[in-house]
């Protein structure tokens, strides 16, 4: 289990308005957070690495994708 104190009283009375005060509801917003911050950041690398010519066919794309399930 990981535990976050909030020392910014801005973002803690932010949050306690969007989430109120339960808990789960907190952890869940916090998950969504992470979550588009990652896709944010893989997005990021994908644009870089595709102006960089290293992009790859769609077809190799889905061939990488089905292969696990053949």
């Amino acid at each position: 289990m990981l535990n976050i104190q909030i020392d910014n009283p801005e973002l803690e009375r932010s949050i306690t308005e969007s989430c109120g005060e339960d808990p789960q509801a907190i952890a869940r917003a916090f998950a969504e957070f992470v979550q588009q911050r990652q896709i944010t950041q893989d997005v990021g690398v994908s644009i870089r690495q595709l102006e960089a010519g290293e992009g790859i066919s769609l077809e190799q794309v889905m061939e990488q994708l089905r292969a696990p399930y053949e």
